[in-house]
């Protein structure tokens, strides 16, 4: 399952971070934030239906599909000219569309697999979601690795970038294919109804617990927003070249996925607080040391790229672990989907806010929200552990 996710996965991504590049400014802005808009909202109310209705297993198959259309009018996008902002709009539609689908049937999938674990090796859950968060984050961040390294590579090579897209797009219709034939957790448990299930975010809007957890999605989505819009575009492309844009979002994810590796036993050894902690720092290092801007910086630039690959590593792994620890079970999908919900809010305001904010007010929200993201984790387990103790 971690192999086909990445691979699709990795070939979704790299658009994301080139289209500021490669289509107009404004255009490949409001298609991003469409794409986290529409996510925010499958979140909410299709993710935990349709993973309930089609099994964890369905549900990948499902968001797959919806992005290998996504990775299709991106290819046509860049191939049209008078049709650009339209076969975008659309494609960043069905993006969304699968995405809020997509990491809700992927929380369920790795619950399911974390519980299975638990059982059948005496591990506790704990240490099962902090192996197995690592594993995952590790295999999806290294295809994501090979998808923007590829993609600088054929633009290297003088391939036209509308052939590149269809190339990735045959790529994901193949890690399509492999999803559909990975293992299928079967429920016991009676069908739920539909409509519980498709209030299954909303249920947990009570626990206070979830919104002291948000600032870890908030502040990720935001930042990788930031980064992949803003940095990319105005820094990255001025000082090397739009053509390295793809190779610094696999400088990033490269990192992320060395990083997780490291964090999934860590946390388990350390707890997952210090490791929360790590991965807010280095989303506050990003605005504090672009603040004057960064003419000049050259291949300095890089140093941004790996601080978002370790907060993006804490992101994938830890922060994922942390959510499955706090709702396990039945709670879980609509966990996921409040997870993902949260980071589209972040992603969908910074990308269509960069239109009309200055560089100083998209870094100070970072900066905020960075700071509230250990606050609210430490307040979380605090609130948990009273809760514990009373019952």
């Amino acid at each position: 399952m971690s192999l086909c996710f990445a691979l699709n996965h990795g070939v979704v991504t790299t658009p994301l971070a080139v289209a500021t590049t490669l289509l107009p400014l404004e255009t490949a802005n409001f298609g991003n934030g469409l794409l986290y808009a529409v996510t925010l909202l499958s979140s909410l109310f299709l993710g935990a239906p349709t993973v309930s209705k089609l099994g964890a297993k369905g549900g990948l198959v499902f968001g797959m599909f919806f992005y290998c259309v996504y990775i299709g009018f991106f290819a046509l996008a860049l191939s049209s000219g008078d049709s650009t902002q339209l076969f975008f709009t659309i494609g960043s539609a069905c993006g969304g569309l699968a995405a809020g689908v997509l990491w809700t049937a992927q929380g369920a999938y790795f619950g399911s697999s974390a519980t299975q674990l638990s059982n059948s090796t005496g591990q506790t859950r704990e240490e099962a979601t902090a192996e197995l968060s690592s594993q995952f984050a590790f295999y999806y961040l290294l295809l994501e690795v090979f998808s923007k390294i590829g993609f600088s590579g054929f633009q290297a090579l003088d391939m036209q970038v509308s052939q590149i897209g269809f190339i990735y797009f045959a790529a994901g219709l193949l890690s399509l294919i492999g999803m559909t034939q990975v293992y299928e957790f079967r429920s016991e448990s009676e069908t739920p109804d539909p409509l519980s299930k498709a209030l299954a975010a909303v249920s947990l809007w009570s626990d206070p617990a979830l919104w002291l957890l948000a600032p870890t999605n908030l502040t990720f989505g935001f930042c990788a927003a930031y980064m992949n819009g803003f940095v990319n575009a105005k820094y990255a492309a001025q000082e090397l070249g739009s053509e390295y844009v793809a190779f610094l979002g696999a400088v990033t994810a490269l990192t992320a996925a060395v990083l997780a590796k490291a964090y999934g036993p860590l946390a388990a050894q350390m707890g997952k607080g210090p490791i929360i902690v790590t991965g807010a720092a280095c989303a506050f290092a990003i605005p504090a040391l672009t603040w004057q801007g960064c003419a000049g910086w050259g291949w300095l630039l890089l140093s941004l790229y790996l601080l978002q690959g370790s907060f993006r590593a804490v992101y994938e792994s830890t922060n994922r672990a942390t959510f499955s620890d706090f709702f396990p079970g039945a709670k879980s999908e609509g966990a996921f989907a409040n997870c993902m919900l949260q980071s589209s809010l972040g992603f969908a305001t910074c990308f269509f806010l960069q239109n009309s904010f200055s560089a100083t007010q998209l870094s100070t929200i970072v900066l905020v929200l960075a700071l509230s993201t250990p606050l609210g984790y430490f307040l979380a387990t605090s609130l948990r552990s009273k809760e514990s103790k009373a019952q």
